[in-house]
């Protein structure tokens, strides 16, 4: 009886271990809510102009328009990323793709569309397993529009 009421109590402290360690999942409309938000607590932060999730050829794509300035283009892209990697990783279904087209306030500069693999863009940003080089010749590819 002893045995049993001890066997028992490791049972229960070991499910409520594995239950307090495991990260809260988020569907992709609380994601979709979310970024507006963490992009509201940084003042230098891009305006967001859209932000969609959808599913394309099996895959799911989180999509983000933002407003760039000419000064700090790299900066605000990366800015982006980052937030969409941090945000991204805790979704129920992980995302396959992301997708950032950067319209810039200068008529100077053309409207960029940025793709990104969201496994190795979280692993860049949020993880650091992935060197910038890598990640940027291998899960980023960038077009004009």
């Amino acid at each position: 009886m002893i045995i049993n009421n001890q066997i028992r109590r490791v049972l229960i402290l070991v499910c409520m271990v594995c239950f307090c360690n495991a990260k809260t999942k988020f569907s992709d409309r609380d994601v979709a809510t979310m970024i507006p938000k963490y992009f509201a607590r940084d003042h230098n932060s891009p305006p967001i102009t859209r932000t969609r999730i959808y599913g394309e050829n099996g895959k799911k794509v989180l999509h983000l328009n933002i407003q760039v300035n000419r000064n700090r283009f790299e900066n605000q892209m990366e800015y982006a990323l980052s937030a969409m990697a941090s945000i991204c990783q805790y979704a129920e279904r992980p995302f396959d793709k992301f997708v950032l087209i950067m319209e810039p306030n200068s008529r100077q500069i053309d409207t960029e569309k940025l793709e990104a693999k969201a496994k190795c863009t979280i692993d860049y940003f949020v993880f650091k397993r992935v060197k910038y080089n890598r990640w940027s010749t291998k899960c980023i590819t960038t077009e004009k529009i």
